[in-house]
């Protein structure tokens, strides 16, 4: 078995700019760095892409190196972060997951596809089960992301969470200096998203189900698809759906409400309210089972920074 600690939410460990804990990297070399990012090994699985990546093929990118585990609760709450870093500098930046798994079964490659298609990412992801990559970095925690410039050096490096307030600015400085020096290169890389060519299936990646057999019903947290479904539980036959089936954060009619990826499930005593976990807007919601009408119980759709939240 396989350990390592586990970041704390905002620890700061490495910038290759000498910055102390917490602050900002130096003016005049914060967006270029001087220390080169070493090389990936050879003979490593990669997923996301046709064929083995190198820093050589990288040259030109803005690149975001995501260390990260994929049972580790910080890593799943960067992912937000890094697609909307993808969303927001699609021509320029390409982030790389180095899966450095904590369990000997997480460095499976096969359940690390799975994975990879659950989580819905599609930039390429290393499969760095011997910790290869982790030590050439010197990463000491998960998630950890690193920054390297279009030159190939180390920009900044953080642990912990927090990764589009800290890196945001930095990217668009990276992007501002390297298109200054005429050294980006926006052509598209080469992917090959491992849910290219999956069939489409009723239920996508289902966390929980929910039996109220007394009333003929059976909830189940259909969490990729984001909804719920009712269904009968001897025939399986779908009675009814709340959510549009696209990720958000919108309470309404069940047809318009918006979760996402919904989780745990309970039910009133009464059997007229189902109330539901949705991790992803790191709230409760509430269902009226007669109204088909969702409600938000608590949480705003940000996650607190700290517990208890302030009020």
């Amino acid at each position: 078995m396989r350990w390592r600690w586990l970041a704390p939410a905002v620890v700061l460990v490495l910038a290759a700019t000498a910055c102390s804990p917490g602050s900002s990297p130096p003016e005049q070399s914060a967006f270029a760095g001087t220390t080169p990012a070493p090389e990936f090994p050879d003979g490593l699985d990669w997923l996301n892409t046709p064929r083995p990546l190198s820093l050589a093929d990288l040259r030109g990118k803005v690149v975001l190196l995501d260390f990260w585990t994929y049972g580790c609760i910080n890593c799943i709450h960067v992912i937000p972060d890094l697609k909307r870093l993808e969303a927001e500098f699609s021509e320029e930046l390409v982030v790389i997951g180095v899966h450095s798994a904590k369990f000997d079964n997480e460095g499976e490659t096969a359940n690390l596809r799975r994975i990879v298609v659950r989580y819905g990412l599609e930039h390429p992801v290393v499969n760095d089960v011997d910790f290869a990559v982790w030590r050439r970095y010197e990463a000491r925690a998960w998630p950890t992301v690193v920054l390297i410039d279009p030159a190939g050096k180390i920009v900044f490096s953080l642990a912990g969470e927090r990764v589009y307030e800290r890196f945001q600015p930095l990217v668009a400085g990276v992007v501002q200096e390297f298109e200054r020096r005429g050294l980006l290169d926006r052509t598209p890389l080469d992917l090959a998203p491992e849910a290219a060519g999956l069939p489409e299936t009723v239920l996508s990646f289902p966390g929980k189900v929910l039996a109220d057999p007394g009333r003929g019903r059976m909830f189940v947290a259909d969490t990729n698809h984001h909804r719920i479904v009712v269904a009968d539980p001897d025939t399986g036959e779908v009675l009814d759906v709340a959510g549009s089936g696209l990720p958000g954060f919108g309470d309404g009619a069940f047809a318009a409400a918006a979760f996402d990826a919904p989780q745990g499930m309970a039910l009133s005593s009464d059997g007229g309210t189902l109330y539901v976990a949705d991790p992803g807007n790191h709230a409760v919601r509430a269902l009226d089972l007669a109204a088909r009408t969702v409600s938000t119980l608590a949480g705003t759709g940000e996650q607190a920074g700290n517990y208890p939240p302030a009020p």
